[in-house]
């Protein structure tokens, strides 16, 4: 795995502590292993900072070979539909285990995916629609959420701006 900063270390455990906080008084909250409704319905493919593209790359080649292959076939689909602007309406995450249900680098994920279900922004929810149903079925309404507006200008600030999946791949693209 590759080295990462301690500022950013620092910023995983505060983005831990977030979610171990909500998840501490409702055993219900969907989002744990086995719940993949947002890695197989992303709006586009990642967008990650240098730092985290970095320890993503570290996770897939540290794969077993076999398991590597079908990550790296995965990539360089996903990267042909998005240079070729044919993405559909959801994609599929390159790194998800879609029969076990889970994340191949799990402990190399990027923040957005520690993040997604816990952390809100002003102009849109970062929940899928079952986190929804949940809360609003339970009255759950003293959620302390976390801030995605202003852990977004933190990984910016600690790791650099956010790289496209086509960008950060597209010396693969075999031709």
């Amino acid at each position: 795995m590759s080295v990462v900063s301690q500022p950013l270390q620092n910023l995983e455990a505060q983005i831990e502590a977030r979610v171990q906080a909500i998840r501490a008084d409702r055993d219900w909250w969907p989002c744990r292993r086995g719940c993949d409704a947002c890695c197989r319905h992303l709006a586009h493919p990642p967008e990650l900072s240098p730092a985290e593209w970095s320890r993503v790359d570290a996770a897939v080649t540290n794969l077993p070979t076999p398991i590597q292959a079908v990550v790296e076939q995965k990539i360089e689909a996903l990267l042909r539909q998005s240079v070729e602007q044919t993405l559909g309406a959801a994609v599929v995450c390159p790194y998800l285990d879609e029969q076990a249900g889970a994340c191949r680098i799990y402990d190399s994920r990027p923040l957005a995916c520690r993040t997604y279900g816990f952390f809100v922004a002003r102009d849109h929810d970062q929940y899928c629609s079952q986190i929804e149903t949940e809360v609003n079925d339970r009255g759950d309404v003293a959620i302390v959420w976390g801030h995605a507006e202003s852990l977004r200008q933190d990984v910016a600030r600690l790791s650099g701006q956010p790289i496209t999946f086509a960008t950060h791949y597209r010396d693969r693209l075999k031709p």
